[in-house]
């Protein structure tokens, strides 16, 4: 079982209280997973959220669409999560039924919880403050990460821009 003291360092429980995280605990179920192995695949379907607790993650997406080359030539690697940082992701896995826009893959072996939708659709049902907070936070980090993905969009159309200029 999860520890109550890591769920409490994880920013998508912030503003959850002792009680509340000691009724969420029990549901999330540990997933080991080794070196090299995808934990999330682009374009999948999934209703889980992932919590990391050890080891590291990449996250990629591929960025040539249409192409039937080697998608290993044409994915990019976009962040390193690490499980001192207690990372979430899938977060669309609880929000509804949304494709993954981004692989995760194992850079070490690696220890995660997941918890399921059904899991906390149950938990949201006796606990509705805790689970408005939680969905709070996950709108939160998806606003962030919206944000992330507009500025880099514009990097990446003034690049273009400049390319096409010459």
């Amino acid at each position: 079982m999860i520890d109550i003291s890591i769920l409490q360092k994880v920013p998508l429980f912030n503003g959850l209280s002792q009680s509340q995280l000691e009724t969420l605990q029990p549901l999330f179920q540990p997933l080991r997973v080794n070196k090299g192995q995808y934990v999330l695949r682009e374009n999948t379907f999934g209703d889980q959220i992932f919590l990391l607790v050890e080891g590291c993650v990449i996250v990629t997406k591929d960025l040539v669409k249409g192409f039937h080359e080697d998608q290993a030539s044409t994915e990019k690697v976009l962040a390193t999560l690490c499980g001192d940082m207690l990372p979430t992701f899938g977060e669309n896995g609880v929000l509804g039924h949304a494709a993954r826009t981004a692989n995760i893959i194992a850079k070490k072996d690696c220890l995660l919880f997941t918890l399921s939708k059904a899991e906390f659709d149950s938990y949201a049902v006796e606990n509705h403050y805790a689970a408005y907070v939680v969905m709070s936070n996950i709108a939160k980090k998806l606003s962030e990460n919206l944000q992330a993905t507009d500025a880099n969009l514009v990097k990446l159309a003034t690049a273009l821009y400049i390319a096409v200029q010459q």
